[in-house]
């Protein structure tokens, strides 16, 4: 799916785009549902209509369930702690300690992911 050699590049575009491209390493995947809250058009059109804020948020919950599919397709260790979404929505709710534990699990399962490409985990 995604040669060794181009991890660089997914490198670089991931840091360029604010790690956007993880969307389009979901679509390389194929990780995305058909009844996923994302393929709803009403959904991103609601968004839409109450400001970019919304769109905002949306847009960084799927860049976050799409590297946590990334990192349990290529076995990144801690999927039992990060691949729950209820994990996620308590360390924002919990603050100071939880928004802190929310900062680490994003940063590890970005770097994890990057890493997974530079191993050739990608290349399926």
């Amino acid at each position: 799916m995604v040669k060794k050699n181009k991890a660089v590049l997914w490198f670089l575009l991931s840091i360029l785009t604010l790690n956007i491209s993880v969307i389009i390493l979901g679509e390389k995947f194929d990780l995305y549902k058909e009844d996923g809250w994302y393929t709803k058009w009403y959904c991103w059109a609601l968004a839409f209509l109450f400001g970019i804020v919304p769109v905002m948020i949306m847009l960084f919950i799927l860049t976050i369930q799409m590297t946590v599919k990334i990192c349990i397709k290529f076995g990144v260790s801690g999927k039992e702690i990060y691949g729950y979404p209820y994990i996620w929505v308590l360390s924002l709710i919990v603050p100071i300690i939880g928004w802190a534990l929310f900062i680490i699990m994003f940063l590890y399962i970005y770097i994890m992911y990057i890493i997974g490409l530079f191993q050739g985990k990608g290349e399926y």
